[in-house]
């Protein structure tokens, strides 16, 4: 038995007509009768052609919504929908009892059908304990209610009218539901016509992640679609800084929500046609509120900004923000050398600037022999810079993590090396630990990878051999998140972010214990 939340949507009377007739309904006015759908790709194909201009993303939430509509809701699931009346907001509970219908004989809007015996039709909001009723908090239309023990506690909810609560836990204690929050945001941005924007980095936070590893991107985007919600750009582009609008997707048409167009939100491309290459725009100062000149400013504007904001240069650009050129603290002493009041013309230099999609390989060279490039944005126009000191810190920041893990890789394969020498440890002893085709493959320490070396030390054998003062779990934990990192670092550069050190800090420490044991 699953439970399901289905809303009415804007229409005032359509869940006025659900409860009066048995029914929970479903908008999409233009979208036919769908008896006839095979499968989900012929939905989707149905309704491209009815909304075609509409964003692939939302296009791709509809078609979950209504396939959930039609065929995923079985007969005995239960179904909640929120009911508004003049009194306090209310919640509907029933019990699905037949197949998807349609009536086309009903009014647009109201066509979409699966009958229910409603149970409770007024039960108060406030009788759902806080998780639960959290939970309940999507845009979408349609969607599973699967967290918190939802099915077990809404079936007790509409037979008792009272929650029981999840088991084992204290669910009126204080709930921190900042997905939940997220989407109250945007519920009231809509009704303001504001967006909410926020960075990537808090994007992630929302999650407890700081980095943007295949699978974070995947759980996050995953998160966001079971709440009727996109990112603007998609947040697995540009730098982990970069400011992004949430939108919504998975509103129903008609329901007083713009509907992104194809123009508006493009489809996301592909893990597959994803950029491999660390392009320009990932660098954090790639997307700065960046301080200019104009060319008709005086030098003294030009040193007083670098001064006061410690600029060691700044772009010269016109009123469209073309660039026109750069001045730099050198510039200026040179101009002063050639002239007894030199002029903002005097201390102009060349400048170059990158597209934010370029490969930051290609213009490493030239930043370092210029000492800065500036950087233009999708409106052509100039909106970040990179400096030598940028590069530096920020392929610093990268460079760590590898360092980091080929260290431990080295402390590792070097105890393991010692314990077959002194035989404490034979080799066949070891290939029991491996899966069999790499028996033949690791004849010694140094053909071992690191994310074997969890299966090595889990051997009794392998551990009264190191003789080490340490609790074995906690020690094998920590080798697995090694080489959960590692993975994830061979498989996506990481966002190059030198102030996050929440995920450095248990290699860090690995390392630390690997160095004192290997002596």
């Amino acid at each position: 038995m699953h439970a399901w939340m289905v809303r009415a949507g804007s229409h005032g009377e359509r869940e006025k007509t659900a409860l009066s007739d048995g029914f929970v309904i479903a908008g999409w006015e233009e979208v036919e009768d769908l008896s006839h759908i095979r499968d989900r790709e012929q939905l989707r194909s149905l309704l491209t052609e009815t909304y075609p201009d509409l964003s692939p993303q939302v296009i791709a939430n509809w078609t979950g919504q209504l396939w959930r509509f039609r065929e995923e809701i079985a007969i005995d699931d239960l179904v909640v929908m929120p009911v508004v009346g003049n009194g306090p907001r209310c919640l509907a509970l029933g019990v699905v009892t037949g197949p998807y219908s349609y009536d086309a004989d009903a009014p647009e809007g109201f066509r979409h059908r699966r009958p229910v015996q409603w149970q409770r039709t007024d039960l108060p909001r406030d009788s759902v304990r806080p998780d639960l009723r959290d939970s309940m908090g999507s845009l979408l239309t349609v969607f599973e209610l699967s967290r918190n023990d939802a099915a077990r506690r809404i079936a007790i909810l509409a037979e008792q009218g009272e929650d029981p609560g999840p088991p084992d836990s204290d669910a009126d204690g204080p709930t921190v539901a900042s997905p939940q929050r997220l989407e109250e945001l945007v519920t009231a941005a809509q009704d303001s016509g504001d967006a909410v924007t926020l960075t990537v980095r808090e994007l992630l936070g929302i999650w407890g992640y700081s980095r943007r590893w295949p699978s974070v991107v995947e759980q996050v985007r995953s998160e966001l679609a079971q709440r009727g919600l996109s990112t603007k750009p998609p947040f697995s582009a540009g730098s982990i800084n970069s400011r992004i609008s949430i939108v919504p997707v998975g509103t129903e048409p008609h329901a007083g929500v713009p509907v992104p167009t194809a123009a508006e939100l493009p489809d996301e491309p592909a893990p597959e046609d994803q950029p491999v290459a660390l392009l320009i725009k990932q660098l954090p100062s790639a997307e700065v509120a960046l301080s200019f000149v104009k060319s008709s400013d005086s030098l003294s504007v030009a040193m007083t900004k670098m001064a006061m904001d410690n600029y060691s240069q700044l772009p010269i650009l016109d009123e469209n923000r073309q660039l026109r050129g750069a001045v730099s603290w050198e510039s200026i002493g040179l101009a002063h050398l050639s002239s007894a009041a030199p002029t903002l013309a005097d201390a102009v230099l060349s400048a170059r600037e990158a597209d934010g999609e370029d490969d930051l390989l290609d213009w490493i060279s030239e930043i370092y022999r210029r000492g800065f490039i500036f950087v233009r944005g999708q409106d052509r126009r100039v909106q970040g810079i990179v400096t030598t000191a940028d590069l530096t810190n920020q392929l610093g920041s990268q460079l760590r993590p590898f360092l980091l893990i080929a260290e431990i890789e080295r402390r590792l394969r070097r105890i393991v090396g010692k314990l077959l020498k002194d035989n404490t440890v034979s080799i066949e002893q070891v290939h029991r630990q491996l899966r069999p085709y790499r028996t033949a493959q690791v004849r010694d320490a140094d053909d071992l990878t690191i994310g074997e070396y969890p299966h090595v030390f889990k051997s009794e054998n392998t551990w009264s051999a190191a003789r080490w003062s340490l609790d074995k779990e906690l020690f094998l934990e920590r080798l697995r998140k090694a080489a959960s990192f590692r993975n994830n670092l061979m498989h996506l550069n990481p966002d190059l972010d030198p102030e996050s050190e929440a995920e450095l800090q248990p290699l860090q420490g690995l390392l630390g214990m690997l160095r004192a044991l290997d002596h």
